[in-house]
C-alpha cells in the first residue's frame, strides 16, 4: 500500500494559499465600529474594536474584512507583531472619538495602554500616580460616564451634536463667502445687497 506524505501535501497547499497574496499589502488592524444594540442599551454611544485584516494590490482598491482564522495561519509573522500589541479586544467609547481629550494627551494615553473613556475611569490610584498630569483625564472620563449613563445622558448627546452642527455652519458659511467673493471679483458686482432691496419711489422734481 502506497505511502501518503501528508505533510509535503499540506506543505503545498499552505504554499499555492500564499501565493495567492504574492505582490499584494497585506496588513492586521482594529477596526472600530459603532455596536447599536449596546449603543440602545447604555443611552450613549459604545464601540467595538474588530481585528481585521486589509488586503491591497499595487494601483489597486483596498478590500478590509473582519479577521478569518486562516488568515493568522496563512500571514503568521504579521499575526505575531500584531497580536503582540493588541491585547483584549475592547469595547467602550475609544479615546480617539472623545471631545474632552487633546490630540497630544491622546497619543500619551495610548502609549500607556489607554484605549477607552471606560478604562481611563477605572484607573487605580496606583495608575494615577504614575501618569503624573496626565491623572486629571480619570475625573473627567468618571464625570462624564456618570453624566452619560444618568438623566443627563440626552442633554450630553444633544450638546455634542449642537457643537458637531455649529462647526458644520461655520464651514459652510465661510464657503459661502468664498463663492461670494469669486463671484463679485469675476463679475464685478456687489453681493451685498439684492437689486431688490433698493429704495423705490416716485423721482424727485427739481427744488424738492
Amino acid at each position: 500500500m502506497a505511502q501518503i506524505d501528508w505533510t509535503s501535501i499540506m506543505n503545498g497547499q499552505q504554499n499555492q494559499q500564499r501565493s495567492k497574496w504574492s505582490g499584494a499589502n497585506i496588513k492586521f488592524l482594529n477596526v472600530v465600529r459603532k455596536n447599536d444594540e449596546k449603543s440602545l442599551e447604555a443611552g450613549r454611544d459604545i464601540y467595538d474594536e474588530i481585528p481585521s485584516i486589509s488586503i491591497q494590490w499595487p494601483g489597486g482598491d483596498e478590500t478590509v474584512r473582519a479577521l478569518q482564522e486562516s488568515d493568522k495561519h496563512e500571514h503568521p509573522e504579521l499575526w505575531a507583531a500584531f497580536s503582540s500589541g493588541m491585547g483584549e479586544v475592547q469595547s467602550g467609547m475609544p479615546l480617539k472619538e472623545w471631545t474632552r481629550i487633546t490630540a497630544s494627551a491622546l497619543h500619551e494615553l495610548a502609549y500607556l495602554g489607554f484605549r477607552t473613556v471606560e478604562q481611563l475611569a477605572e484607573a487605580n490610584d496606583d495608575v494615577r500616580r504614575r501618569m503624573g498630569p496626565l491623572s486629571q483625564y480619570i475625573k473627567e472620563a468618571q464625570d462624564w460616564l456618570e453624566a452619560a449613563n444618568g438623566s443627563q445622558a440626552q442633554v450630553v448627546a444633544l450638546k455634542e451634536s449642537l457643537e458637531r452642527e455649529q462647526k458644520r455652519t461655520e464651514r459652510l458659511e465661510h464657503q459661502l463667502e468664498i463663492l461670494m467673493q469669486r463671484i463679485e471679483a469675476t463679475e464685478g458686482i456687489s453681493l451685498e445687497r439684492a437689486p431688490s432691496e433698493k429704495k423705490r419711489g416716485r423721482p424727485r422734481k427739481q427744488g424738492e
